[in-house]
């Protein structure tokens, strides 16, 4: 959360320290883009594809088929005005630099929040020993399971599933008026990731330490909306399409040395609200 909170102070560090050259600079415009900068922060909320869950470690090596999930928004309050609980709730957060008027490169993190639905059916593959499980060592092939969070499996990353990428980013101005006061514009773009989730995971009553932890790979997809106002400030409105190859997620607590680890493909659809800043630093 410390960084977080010292990134943003730069970030509007950087915008103050740019104030008066911004304020002199004519070719300020709504199509002249490259040499702009621009930042980012924002909330989202998520929906996930089912997806085929792995459990390996000493003495099970199984896998639950179609596990079903969802994101774990927090209530309205002051955690998304406070600037010490701004990344409690799932957010967005991106810096970005136009190459050209028309394309842009912006670096960012996605905190998402995943939790594997309680009570919801699976079918399980794979063996379980009796002495980890009395309970679940009778599974068989094919066999529906019911997820229980508590007792059996539990996949929760909700102190973060946390996303850092690098996105390309297309600008197209679709209209304007009041002298460019007001605008709009499309951005569509694709980029790659870097899956860092902090799992607070559950496997057989035995619950992991709750630490960040690389993971993985993915890429995402995304379309948006603009409103852009005097030129500077805008509000985007983003669905993204993205997926996280998993295959090494932490499960254990960081002193069982064991090979105990669990994969996953995650599929989601993110939509997200941020308000931002466009800027120049150099003329």
């Amino acid at each position: 959360m410390r960084i977080t909170l010292l990134l943003i102070l730069s970030f509007f560090s950087i915008s103050s320290f740019s104030q008066n050259e911004i304020e002199s600079n004519r070719d300020f415009t709504l199509t002249e883009n490259k040499g702009k900068f621009f930042f980012y922060w924002g909330y989202n909320r998520t929906k996930y594809g089912k997806s085929d869950i792995t459990w390996k470690g000493p003495g099970y090596d199984f896998t639950l088929s179609d596990v079903e999930a969802t994101d774990l928004p927090k209530e309205f309050s002051s955690v998304y005005y406070n600037p010490a609980k701004l990344t409690i709730p799932q957010f967005n957060l991106r810096l970005g630099y136009f190459i050209n008027d028309k394309y842009a490169v912006a670096a960012g993190w996605d905190h998402m929040k995943y939790r594997s639905l309680h009570g919801s059916i699976a079918t399980f593959k794979g063996n379980i020993g009796a002495d980890v499980s009395p309970t679940y060592s009778s599974l068989t092939d094919g066999e529906k399971v019911r997820i229980d969070n508590d007792s059996f499996v539990r996949m929760e990353h909700s102190d973060g599933f946390n996303v850092l990428n690098l996105n390309v980013e297309r600008h197209d101005l679709l209209w304007s008026f009041k002298d460019d006061k007001i605008a709009l514009k499309l951005v569509s773009g694709a980029g790659l990731g870097i899956a860092m989730p902090w799992t607070n995971s559950r496997v057989f009553e035995k619950t992991n330490d709750d630490r960040i932890h690389f993971s993985g790979i993915g890429a995402q997809f995304f379309l948006a909306p603009e409103v852009l106002f005097f030129k500077r400030i805008f509000v985007r409105a983003t669905g993204q399409f993205g997926f996280a190859n998993m295959w090494d997620i932490a499960i254990t607590p960081r002193t069982d040395k064991s090979d105990t680890h669990a994969e996953q493909v995650i599929y989601y659809f993110e939509r997200s609200v941020v308000v931002g800043y466009n800027f120049k630093i150099f003329k």
